[in-house]
């Protein structure tokens, strides 16, 4: 018994004259006939797609249109899928409690336990005490046993050779390692003509690394936001007494 096919759009290929070895991904009729879809097949396709878009574009909109406010400033959204409730509150601060924030953060940066070989280090070599203190919080927090992967010893983290060079004799000493650490910080400044950013990222990766690069490192730019970050805090609360 022969079966009936639906009849195929199929032109005649035209026979190659040439030497060239021609290709063609079709090897079969049957693969023509499975692989082709009737028009009701692609049209039902096409209306699943629109409808998919249609019910994205309606959970969008119905998101949207649910926002509502309980009085609270509370801001309240219904999933239109689970058909649960959400709610976002604002978290930002207010003025107010942004200053109490700061200022008991402040407060606890009121003293170190260094404090009298900071103020000796920064009335010697001319260094602003804030920043002495923020570089110490940000390499060590203060620790004086602090010894890093490289081989970074103390409060103000010093090479063994950086404090050899710097007359510091026992790094693990908090005051000679105090006093390297302004003297480095020191000569960075002056190095850098009292650039504070380029000086900061010269103590941090070497002058070496700074002069390379053409100024700030984009590794250093970290370390330089959180040691700035703590000199503000300590000014801040120096000034609040």
């Amino acid at each position: 018994m022969v079966q009936s096919i639906s009849y195929l759009h199929i032109k005649p290929f035209a026979k190659h004259t040439d030497t060239a070895q021609r290709e063609t991904t079709i090897t079969s009729f049957e693969d023509m006939l499975h692989s082709e879809k009737t028009s009701d097949e692609i049209a039902a396709e096409s209306k699943g797609k629109q409808t998919l878009q249609e019910n994205e574009d309606a959970v969008s909109d119905q998101t949207t249109a649910l926002a509502l406010q309980d009085g609270t400033g509370k801001a309240l959204f219904q999933d239109p899928i689970t058909g649960k409730t959400v709610i976002y509150k604002d978290v930002a601060k207010t003025s107010k409690e942004n200053i109490a924030s700061k200022t008991s953060s402040a407060s606890s940066m009121k003293k170190t336990k260094y404090d009298a070989y900071f103020k000796k280090a920064a009335k010697r070599y001319g260094v602003s005490e804030s920043l002495l203190k923020a570089i110490a919080k940000a390499e060590s927090n203060f620790n004086a046993k602090d010894v890093s992967s490289a081989g970074a010893i103390g409060v103000m983290q010093l090479m063994p050779a950086t404090a050899k060079s710097l007359g510091v004799e026992n790094p693990y000493d908090p005051e000679e390692n105090i006093m390297g650490g302004a003297k480095c910080i020191k000569q960075k400044l002056k190095e850098f003509n009292g650039n504070v950013k380029l000086a900061l990222a010269a103590y941090n990766a070497g002058s070496g690394a700074v002069k390379r690069n053409g100024g700030v490192p984009s590794y250093c730019k970290s370390y330089i936001s959180r040691v700035l970050s703590y000199k503000e805090a300590f000014e801040t609360a120096s000034a609040v007494g």
